[in-house]
């Protein structure tokens, strides 16, 4: 299978003045895969979405004034969007402009790949997508992109926001969990465990974790939770704490240097996961 790169989504969607993707817009990036949180400024602009990728957007705006218009000649006004969705599938035009009422309006977006999802699922995919939806409430897709426009705000791990990505789109095409494995053998969670257990100190992806026992990334998240009732997220977080834990019995390396080995960006993202798991901070824990 050849390594997808990740989507541009500058390419993808497009904004008149370009200056509304503010400095503090927050991007994740993955092949296949690119997600976007976007804080809108308050004056009138316009926009234009036509790409190669799947879009699904949730959105936090309210509006004064704005129209949108979807090829096809499907046409809306609505101005309160909060916690309305919007998906457009690849090729799809949406045209519109904008005058966002005076509060903190922003958008998560989130790029997928239609040839990534043909490669990785196979038969089990079905080619063709859903047709385009504006400003849609759907319960279960909405708590997955609130999910996922809280993981990019903070910036956090490259696990989670694959994992959320994954289950986003997987949600919106209504993918089958077809001619997939129910769980992992007992030689390939020790694969996977040895795998992980060997690169902690490295910012993990679902990919690599799905490489290790050979399977899609979208196959590999349905057969890691049936397995291990965890998400992949948790079950690395898990392991990084437990290997923080023997580090701070066994040794007297700086709490600093324990977090980079076991793979936590910051000192104080390794105290608040360590405390959330064991009970304790790492400083209270090695002092026992």
């Amino acid at each position: 299978m050849t390594q997808s790169l990740p989507i541009n989504p500058d390419l993808e969607l497009g904004f008149l003045p370009p200056q509304v993707r503010s400095s503090d817009r927050r991007l994740g990036q993955f092949p296949g895969f690119s997600v976007e949180r976007v804080r809108l400024p308050d004056e009138q602009f316009e926009y234009r979405m036509s790409g190669t990728s799947h879009y699904l957007a949730l959105h936090d705006i309210e509006l004064s004034e704005g129209e949108v218009e979807v090829s096809g000649g499907v046409r809306s006004q609505t101005r309160s969007l909060v916690d309305k969705l919007t998906f457009a599938p690849a090729g799809c035009e949406i045209t519109g402009w904008s005058k966002p009422k005076a509060r903190d309006n922003n958008f998560t977006a989130l790029y997928f790949d239609p040839k990534t999802l043909n490669e990785e699922l196979g038969n089990d995919f079905a080619a063709q997508a859903p047709a385009p939806s504006l400003y849609f409430r759907n319960a279960e897709l909405e708590s997955t992109m609130k999910k996922l426009a809280k993981a990019i705000s903070v910036q956090a791990n490259a696990v989670y926001l694959e994992s959320l990505s994954i289950s986003a789109a997987s949600e919106v095409l209504q993918i089958p969990a077809m001619g997939v494995p129910g769980t992992f053998s007992a030689t390939e969670l020790n694969r996977l465990i040895d795998y992980v257990e060997a690169h902690l100190a490295e910012d993990l992806s679902v990919g690599d974790m799905a490489n290790a026992v050979g399977l899609s990334r979208f196959h590999f998240s349905r057969v890691f939770r049936q397995t291990t009732s965890e998400t992949p997220y948790q079950f690395l977080l898990q392991r990084r704490v437990q290997k923080a834990r023997d580090l701070l019995l066994s040794s007297k390396l700086p709490l600093e240097h324990i977090a980079t080995i076991c793979g936590f960006r910051t000192l104080a993202h390794f105290d608040e996961a360590f405390r959330r798991i064991v009970g304790t901070r790492p400083f209270a824990f090695r002092g026992k």
